[in-house]
């Protein structure tokens, strides 16, 4: 009660206050003060350019509320788009493959083409749809063996590591705790599968652990060392920042309109990471600096003819089609490189062994998995 009283006296001080000098100013001498300052209101100015400026705010404010309405439009637009997914594997219900015995339905595999679609962005089409079909298939191959090789080892991630990796995918991407779930059913997939998909990939985390040991946290000063000479040597030679996208010949059908695609959709890495079949594919095809000559000569002369940001043709070498984009050309005469660290080195290194191990590791199981196709 007493700070209530208190403060009420103190709000009525300041009133009478401000009634006594409003009394006592000269309200004339304000207007003449204001107009010669270089006060940006427009209260006190006078004639068209006062009305010239309140026309150019209004016309600011319309401007940004049509922005903002046709934002809010276009996001409820694609909020209510519906899904419809391409169908890959036909209708019905049937056992499209084994792997090492396991069965995989036609709707397995249809589920995980939606799941595709939803977790890259890349619509599926009549251009893309063998380049898709493939890759889901493989991936769905590489699910399955990766489980069996845990079970076989008697590795394990309990459900609630599970449930951690799937909170911490939808904070990755925005989404609010248990609302993913309903953008799966909108696509069509069952939270089963895509729960299925971050075990596996969990387990393989510990599978690699398991074969990595420690051979790829002892490095050697040499290696460091010869590293850095090698780092060095770049330095002072003309390269190229090189992305590629390697694909089969045998699997090449549809090579040139993954071309078109790829000449207008600037997202390379991503279809690198999905669709080639190098060992760069989970770095999206990054091949780092390349120095003039490093690569074959018929892929050499192609690279060099890039420009930064072009996309290269289909070019056909042995057994495979390359793709290329120049990400940046290096002319040391005038770019100039920053020496990495020591630990940066260390770390590179055992990330590439880390890689290295795991790149063998998974086609030495694919290798010895017995796939059977039945579609």
């Amino acid at each position: 009660m007493l700070l209530k009283k208190g403060l009420a006296t103190i709000l009525c001080g300041t009133l009478l206050s401000t009634v006594a000098l409003a009394a006592d100013m000269d309200l004339s001498d304000l207007d003449k003060a204001v107009r010669s300052s270089s006060s940006n209101s427009i209260m006190f100015k006078r004639g068209p350019e006062a009305q010239a400026e309140m026309e150019r705010r209004a016309q600011q404010e319309a401007e940004e509320m049509a922005r903002k309405k046709a934002e809010q439009e276009a996001k409820l637009k694609k909020e209510q788009a519906v899904f419809r997914p391409y169908n890959l594997f036909g209708s019905g219900w049937k056992i499209v493959a084994t792997i090492n015995g396991e069965m995989l339905s036609n709707k397995d595999l249809q589920e995980r083409a939606n799941l595709f679609s939803l977790t890259t962005g890349l619509n599926v089409n009549a251009k893309n749809k063998k380049m898709v079909a493939d890759k889901v298939l493989q991936n769905t191959i590489d699910e399955k063996i990766k489980l069996q090789e845990a079970q076989k080892l008697g590795l394990s991630v309990s459900d609630k590591e599970v449930r951690e990796a799937y909170r911490n995918f939808e904070k990755a991407n925005g989404v609010p705790a248990g609302k993913f779930a309903k953008v799966l059913k909108e696509y069509k997939v069952s939270k089963e599968v895509f729960m299925a998909q971050i075990r596996a990939n969990l387990l393989w985390n510990k599978l690699v652990a398991n074969k990595v040991g420690n051979r790829a946290s002892d490095v050697s000063e040499r290696e460091v060392q010869d590293e850095f000479a090698r780092i060095k040597k770049d330095m002072s030679t003309p390269k190229y920042m090189v992305s590629e996208i390697v694909i089969k010949r045998k699997d090449g059908e549809h090579i040139d309109e993954l071309v078109e695609i790829l000449q207008k959709d600037p997202r390379f890495e991503l279809y690198a990471a999905q669709f080639s079949q190098s060992a760069s594919a989970p770095s999206g095809g990054k091949l780092g600096w390349v120095a003039v000559g490093q690569l074959p000569a018929p892929l050499d002369k192609a690279v060099r003819q890039l420009k930064e940001g072009q996309v290269s043709k289909a070019i056909p070498y042995r057994s495979d089609f390359y793709i290329f984009k120049m990400d940046k050309i290096y002319n040391p005469a005038k770019d100039k490189q920053k020496m990495p660290t020591e630990d940066e080195v260390r770390d590179f290194i055992k990330k590439r062994k880390t890689d290295e191990i795991a790149n063998k590791y998974i086609r030495d199981l694919r290798n010895n998995a017995v796939v059977e196709k039945k579609f």
